[in-house]
């Protein structure tokens, strides 16, 4: 990602609608699977502004690779626990966290494979624990923000869901957000064509509201329904148990 991206996310965190009910919908499908007073990982964190709501539940480490991002994030969450490293080997013993959440990382073009970092996930996180990803959706799309972003790669929602299976995990919930704003951004990455922007520097409030409340009506349907697709999409995996791997072995 580009550097000043990471100032304009510590700068709007707390202002950018995309931001507030990207937590909204984080907390409503991962918050109910966060055991109190437990450990939680932030993988990617960048300055803490999709992650940080963690603390509300237990401690969190904040990792990611690049020092400015824990610059910021240091001045925007001194309470969370940091650490320098990549998410592809990541620095903890196995079963470290109760829970760990990945929010747009796999996308980024640093990840060589993220089949290796969905594993590495797994792998720290505690048998019966949570993986949570949350990444760009609509494969084909290619907008002016994806090369701020670095992005490299967008999934469909069987993409993301076949990551966590291929950790090991049982697949627990998958679903496509933010679906209403697919076609709005397929026509911003033909108008957008060869130009780079960031999403960032405009529509903090998300004209005038408008959008954040759509955000508010789909994620009222996600609390019992999945989307086959949107412009993000969501995948969240647990890691099985001695019980559970006993079941399926069970003839």
């Amino acid at each position: 990602m580009e550097r000043d991206e990471y100032r304009r996310m510590a700068a709007v965190e707390e202002s950018h609608w995309w931001y507030g009910t990207t937590r909204e919908l984080l907390r409503s499908l991962v918050g109910d699977r966060l055991p109190a007073g437990g450990r939680f990982l932030d993988a990617g964190a960048g300055t803490g502004a999709t992650g940080a709501w963690m603390a509300d539940h237990g401690s969190v480490v904040a990792l990611d690779f690049e020092p400015l991002a824990l610059e910021l994030l240091r001045e925007q969450h001194p309470g969370i626990g940091m650490a320098a490293a990549d998410v592809q080997r990541l620095p903890f013993a196995d079963g470290a966290f109760d829970a760990a959440l990945c929010v747009t990382v796999l996308c980024h073009r640093s990840i060589a494979d993220p089949v290796v970092a969905v594993r590495e996930l797994a792998r720290v996180v505690r048998p019966g624990g949570v993986v949570a990803l949350l990444e760009p959706g609509v494969r084909a799309l290619r907008r002016a923000h994806d090369r701020v972003t670095h992005t490299g790669r967008r999934f469909s929602r069987r993409d993301l869901a076949g990551l966590v299976a291929q950790a090991g995990c049982e697949v627990v919930r998958s679903s496509g957000a933010y679906s209403f704003l697919v076609p709005p951004a397929a026509v911003k990455a033909v108008l957008e064509r060869g130009r780079t922007s960031s999403d960032l520097d405009r529509a903090e409030s998300g004209l005038g509201g408008i959008l954040p409340r759509l955000a508010r009506i789909e994620q009222r349907w996600l609390r019992a329904h999945s989307l086959p697709f949107g412009l993000s999409v969501v995948a969240i995996g647990r890691v099985p148990t001695t019980e559970m791997c006993a079941e399926t072995l069970t003839p």
